[in-house]
């Protein structure tokens, strides 16, 4: 019955083509040819076996009664419980000169490489989703890490700032201090003309400059406190602003990132949508 010389044309070159049409398709198929009642040719695969010989009868539900009895091109979907392998039938009714069916024409391809499409872009997809948010939150922690970073920077210049403003302030105890000292200086002079009546009042201008000059030395060693600790601020400032523009690369970077992981996503859906066309 393989040999079959077909009456009807349509049939008959698709006979003919059958040996050819495997290098067409990527997925596995196979063939069946009918009249209204009975299978004419069948034509299995290695994995896909119809259960049906020449001259079995047409069963309900198949591709091949179906499409003739809808008079019109039909497709199903066939469970692989039935041939081991899920299968997509498409079974065209095939007409004779005046128009009336005279049989059908089945194609049967195999759905693996659709499945296997479809759980790829599934398996992407839900991969690509854990990403994103993970690089969500990274971006968020970034961002955060930014504006505390910038808070700092904020609190770093007012600091410097503030260490600047002692200047002034240790300026003007100077001034009081040597101020201070020459009052005790001028307190000797007066205490030395006074002579003997003076003696207590030169003790107290004693006092009054080591006072000063402890003063003094309080003053330089304040000073250079103080300076170092401008110069910890500046190098926390330095640092501080490194870091800040670090983060803001790292920010703009995760963002790219994220755009080309939601680009990607989108592909894979894409590729979803269509491995549901297959």
């Amino acid at each position: 019955m393989n040999n079959l010389d077909f009456d009807n044309e349509l049939q008959h070159c698709f006979n003919y083509l059958i040996p050819y049409m495997q290098n067409f398709f990527d997925d596995e198929i196979a063939f069946t040819m009918s009249d209204t009642e009975k299978f004419l040719k069948v034509v299995n695969s290695q994995n896909i076996n119809m259960s049906a010989s020449p001259g079995d009868p047409l069963r309900p539900g198949g591709a091949a009664y179906e499409c003739i009895k809808a008079k019109d091109i039909v497709s199903l979907i066939v469970s692989k419980e039935v041939f081991g392998v899920e299968i997509k039938a498409t079974g065209i009714p095939v007409k004779d000169k005046t128009n009336k069916i005279i049989g059908s024409i089945v194609l049967v391809k195999s759905l693996k490489k659709h499945y296997e499409i479809s759980n790829l872009s599934n398996t992407l997809s839900n991969d690509l989703k854990i990403i994103s948010e993970g690089s969500n939150k990274i971006a968020i922690g970034i961002n955060n890490a930014v504006q505390a970073s910038d808070k700092i920077i904020l609190e770093v210049k007012e600091a410097e700032s503030n260490t600047k403003d002692t200047d002034n302030i240790l300026n003007f105890i100077k001034g009081i201090a040597s101020q201070t000292n020459m009052l005790g200086l001028n307190a000797a002079i007066e205490a030395s003309h006074a002579g003997e009546q003076g003696k207590g009042f030169s003790v107290l201008a004693q006092e009054i400059r080591k006072m000063s000059n402890s003063s003094n030395k309080s003053i330089n060693e304040i000073n250079l406190i103080l300076k170092k600790i401008r110069t910890s601020v500046t190098n926390i400032s330095g640092s501080a602003l490194i870091t800040s523009d670090s983060f803001k690369d790292q920010l703009v970077q995760i963002k790219e990132i994220t755009s080309s992981i939601k680009d990607i996503s989108s592909t894979a859906q894409t590729l979803k949508q269509l491995s549901k066309k297959i």
